[in-house]
C-alpha cells in the first residue's frame, strides 16, 4: 500500500481509497482500491507500508482482503482526518461512515455535475469529468442549473479545446439543447438526490408528479402542515 486518501463523493460521503503498485488480477491492472469507511480499515488494521492480499469481489471490484506482511516503517493504522480534505469543513459521522457537511463543497458539487451529466443519466455527450472540472475551476458553472444558463463559446481557447473546440462547443450545446426534452423522472434521478432513487422517484412519478413545481408545491404543503402541528 503506497498511501491511502480520504475520497470526497458527491454526497459529502468520505471514502479511503488505497493506492498500491500496480498489479495485474484477473484481466485487468488495479492501482486503487476503496477501502469503504473506517470501520474496515480498523478491522484490517491497514497502514501505508503494509503488503496486502487482495481479490476482485464478483469478478468485478477490487477489495483488500487482509494484510499479509505489516510495514517496518512504523505506520500505524489509517485514521480518517479530522477535516474534509478539499474545503476543510469538520468532518462528521453519520453511522459508520464520514461526511462533509458543506454542501458547497468543490468535490461535492463537481460530482453532483458529473452525475448528472453521466451516461445513463442526461448523458450530455462531451460533459464528462473533465470538462465539469474546468467549467466549475474557472467559476463558468458551479450548479446544475448554470449548465443551460452558461454560453459555452466562452471554453474557446481554455486546455482541453483545441483545433476541433467550435465542434466541441457546438455538440455540447446541441446535448444541453436536446436534454431539455428528457423525461421528467429521468431528470430527476440524475439530480442525484440523497435516499431518492430510481425505485422512488417512479413511485412518486406513477402518482402523478411530473413536475417539479407539483413536488415543490406539496413539499411546501407538508411543511406548512407540520408546523400548524
Amino acid at each position: 500500500v503506497l498511501d491511502i486518501d480520504a475520497q470526497v463523493g458527491r454526497t459529502g460521503r468520505i471514502t479511503p481509497m488505497a493506492r498500491i503498485h500496480e498489479t495485474r488480477l484477473s484481466g485487468s491492472t488495479i492501482r486503487n482500491i476503496t477501502l469503504h469507511n473506517q470501520d474496515y480499515v480498523d478491522e484490517l488494521e491497514l497502514a501505508v507500508g503494509d503488503t496486502v492480499a487482495i481479490s476482485k469481489r464478483g469478478d468485478v471490484i477490487p477489495a483488500v482482503e487482509n494484510v499479509t506482511e505489516k510495514n517496518e516503517i512504523g505506520n500505524t493504522t489509517w485514521r480518517m482526518p479530522q477535516t474534509c480534505p478539499v474545503c476543510g469543513s469538520e468532518l462528521v459521522k453519520r453511522g459508520a461512515h464520514h461526511f462533509c457537511p458543506n454542501y458547497d463543497c468543490p468535490a461535492q458539487a463537481k460530482g453532483r455535475l458529473a452525475f448528472f451529466c453521466a451516461k445513463g443519466q442526461m448523458d450530455l455527450e462531451g460533459l464528462g469529468p473533465r470538462t465539469i472540472e474546468i467549467l466549475y475551476d474557472n467559476g463558468f458553472v458551479k450548479s446544475i442549473g448554470e449548465l443551460y444558463s452558461f454560453d459555452f463559446s466562452r471554453l474557446r481557447g481554455l486546455e482541453g479545446f483545441g483545433g476541433t473546440e467550435g465542434k466541441k462547443i457546438e455538440g455540447i450545446r446541441n446535448a444541453i439543447l436536446q436534454s431539455r426534452k428528457t423525461p421528467f423522472r429521468n431528470v430527476l434521478v440524475s439530480l442525484g438526490i440523497p435516499e431518492f432513487g430510481k425505485k422512488a422517484v417512479d413511485l412518486v412519478c406513477d402518482a402523478g408528479f411530473d413536475s417539479m413545481s407539483k413536488l415543490l408545491e406539496t413539499a411546501e404543503i407538508g411543511r406548512a402542515s407540520c408546523r400548524e402541528r
